[in-house]
């Protein structure tokens, strides 16, 4: 079966696709959740967020912000949504990586909110030492390659500030926060 996504740049159907490059494709496809729903996609098969090549990813999310300022300006909605269904678990329909741009307006009758659950101390202790193995990984991500691994290792064992105080890990805050 061919994905819906690479069938869609193959028929070049000047109807859904509104922009196209050498990367990243702007389809308006024929069912979506709400009308003026954009979806943006890599032009190359990708199958799930993981996959897709940084500077291909970055692009398709500068793009997908510019698709929501034109449909604030175009539709004069009051919000959007961004929407990345990332596998079959997540709801992923096709199986091409996608940013949905979901135009909103309020009482449009599309809920998006999903209810918060507390985590059990067992649960989130769990969910920590799981990712904490692999935050490492995420930490080093923006840091020059040049510089030697034990400085690397001293930085992240080193969260205090000049005073001596001690300062939160933004990137643990975060991970702690997951559901």
């Amino acid at each position: 079966m061919k994905c819906e996504y690479c069938d869609l740049v193959e028929r070049q159907n000047e109807l859904e696709i509104l922009y196209e490059d050498k990367d990243v494709v702007i389809a308006i496809k024929d069912f979506c959740v709400i009308p003026g729903q954009i979806t943006v996609f890599p032009k190359q098969h990708f199958t799930i967020l993981e996959t897709v090549p940084d500077d291909v990813l970055q692009k398709c999310f500068l793009m997908a912000n510019k698709v929501s300022v034109a449909i604030f300006e175009s539709m004069g909605v009051q919000g959007t949504n961004l929407l990345v269904s990332n596998g079959l678990g997540a709801g992923q329909k096709v199986p091409h990586f996608s940013i949905e741009v979901i135009p909103r307006r309020e009482g449009d009758g599309l809920n998006l909110q999903w209810p918060t659950k507390e985590m059990s101390e067992d649960d989130r202790e769990t969910a920590f030492l799981m990712l904490k193995e692999d935050a490492s990984k995420l930490v080093d991500i923006g840091k020059k390659k040049e510089a030697p691994k034990e400085e690397k290792k001293e930085e992240k064992i080193s969260d205090k500030t000049e005073k001596g105080e001690k300062k939160e890990n933004y990137l643990l805050k975060s991970l702690r926060r997951l559901p």
